[in-house]
């Protein structure tokens, strides 16, 4: 009757397993099955953010006026291939607007995804790569005004056109 009643060992006796199922009866155990032997454990890897500087350079009229920066934390796998293999990261501001910042070096490149793709078109990744290092270059000869992250964003003022730094942000 005990068989009869342990549907698990007869299911595993009809489909093979038979010497395993006994095996586990006599050992008063569930049998197991051959998928739960070679089943890998993944483990949930809980990813953790990177503290990213991003920045861009405040220009008036005539020359670069500031090197603006602050510190976000962004998540690798949230990247986006902005061209080739040069990642990005489409950031949502706190006035709702969006913004591409370039992984690599923190430079703000853009208002959208779409824009900035099609800035890159037609630039290799030695142009992009050289023009990004460029300006980075310019950033770190500069003196930088750290800033929070309210302060950053209220410092800049979106268009459509390309990103402007308001002239009335005061330090």
């Amino acid at each position: 009757m005990k068989n009869f009643l342990d549907f698990g060992a007869a299911f595993k006796r009809l489909f093979g397993g038979a010497k395993q199922a006994e095996e586990a009866e006599e050992a008063g155990k569930p049998p197991k099955t051959a998928e739960l032997e070679n089943a890998k454990v993944v483990s949930a890897e809980v990813e953790t953010p990177v503290t990213l500087t991003i920045w861009t350079i405040e220009r008036n009229r005539y020359t670069a006026a500031r090197a603006l920066c602050t510190d976000i934390d962004v998540y690798p796998s949230s990247s986006v291939a902005m061209c080739e293999d040069i990642k990005g990261y489409v950031l949502d501001t706190p006035s709702g607007e969006s913004v591409v910042i370039e992984a690599r070096t923190g430079s703000l490149v853009g208002h959208s995804l779409e824009v900035v793709r099609d800035g890159v078109r037609e630039m290799t990744k030695t142009q992009l790569n050289a023009q990004l290092d460029t300006a980075k270059k310019e950033f770190n000869r500069m003196s930088k005004v750290a800033m929070s992250n309210e302060e950053f964003w209220a410092a800049i003022k979106m268009g459509s056109a390309e990103i402007d730094v308001a002239q009335d942000y005061q330090e």
